[in-house]
């Protein structure tokens, strides 16, 4: 609600100081041109320049938005490329905004379209062009510093969002309990299958080499990341004795990346969180599309839910914010739990 207010508020002043600046800048224009403020024309020159510099500040907020999960590396190599994408997106604009102001006056007015052109180009863009790009400056240096800015926050954030991610994964290595619990298995089956057990504690080892291995690492395959969790649920299975089930359906998982731990975050808190017996096991189901990765599981809430921190879920949060600029979109219904997870393709 806050966010919502508060953006609501942006462009309420946001359109308000653009009112107030195109009724300045116009009747500007026209003290320059005919020595007169308020020259019929005026209401022309108004329209225009609020046109133009509410279009120009609305794709000055896009490219913002569009390159600010970008580091300062990587906004060196794309800055470029943008500025002169954003110069002739903005001259277009301030040219055909001009032509259609200009035209709309004529034709109200009914006057001779013969002298539309020569008045266009004598008094009309060449005096908003020279103006333009005194406009077109400002808005570029504002550019250039709110994403400087931000680039060097996100930066910033995510170091300290790093080192909250390692200290808590070395503190906790997945889930105290998981561990606890699979040593407990593991000593059992020792007794009665050292086959099966030494099968248990590969894929024991293996599940934190990978997190100790990508603890620094911000997106990982997607492949590798499944590969992971695989692991990791069929050690869950061995204890649920046929009380969970996991189908996983996401074709092309080479091409995508992920944060590390993630979905092995969602599948524990599921596991965690809900109930499950050989009469009503609990499904998990994880698929993928182009933009996400998809986790639910069926609602079969606890009457008494374990105690947790919930810092592994809004650490996540945190880290697909701020590495892929992207939310984690969380959702139920009286069946279904589901998160989608943010990937991007390689």
């Amino acid at each position: 609600m806050k966010t919502q207010y508060m953006k609501k508020r942006f462009w309420l002043f946001y359109y308000a100081g653009m009112l107030v600046f195109s009724v300045i800048a116009a009747m500007l224009m026209k003290y320059n041109q005919h020595g007169n403020a308020l020259d019929p024309t005026v209401v022309v020159a108004f329209f225009t320049i609020f046109l133009v510099s509410a279009s120009i500040g609305h794709l000055t907020i896009y490219m913002v938005k569009k390159f600010e999960k970008y580091d300062h590396s990587q906004l060196v190599r794309k800055i470029l490329p943008a500025l002169l994408i954003f110069y002739v997106i903005a001259f277009l604009i301030a040219n055909v905004a001009v032509s259609l102001g200009v035209l709309g006056w004529y034709l109200y007015m009914g006057e001779d379209l013969s002298g539309f052109f020569p008045h266009l180009f004598k008094y009309e863009l060449s005096f908003a062009n020279a103006r333009f790009f005194m406009w077109l400056m400002f808005f570029t240096i504002a550019f250039f510093y709110i994403l400087w800015q931000k680039s060097a926050k996100r930066e910033q954030l995510l170091i300290e969002e790093n080192l909250k991610y390692r200290y808590n994964t070395l503190k906790s290595q997945v889930n105290p309990h998981f561990l606890f619990n699979s040593l407990n298995t593991l000593s059992e089956m020792v007794y009665t299958d050292v086959k099966k057990a030494d099968s248990y504690m590969q894929k024991l080892s293996g599940i934190y080499r990978y997190i100790l291995e990508n603890e620094e690492t911000d997106l990982i395959s997607l492949r590798e990341e499944l590969e992971f969790v695989k692991q990791y649920f069929s050690l869950q299975k061995e204890r649920a004795n046929g009380k969970i089930s996991l189908k996983i359906d996401c074709p092309h998982c080479e091409k995508y990346k992920i944060i590390p731990v993630s979905i092995q975050l969602l599948i524990e808190n599921a596991l965690k969180h809900n109930a499950m017996s050989e009469k009503s096991p609990l499904d998990i189901l994880v698929y993928s599309d182009d933009e996400y990765v998809v986790v639910s599981n069926a609602l079969q809430r606890k009457n008494v839910i374990e105690s947790s921190a919930q810092t592994g879920l809004s650490n996540l949060r945190e880290r697909v914010k701020l590495i892929m600029g992207k939310e984690i979109i969380i959702s139920e219904d009286a069946k279904q739990f589901i998160v989608k997870l943010p990937i991007i393709r390689k």
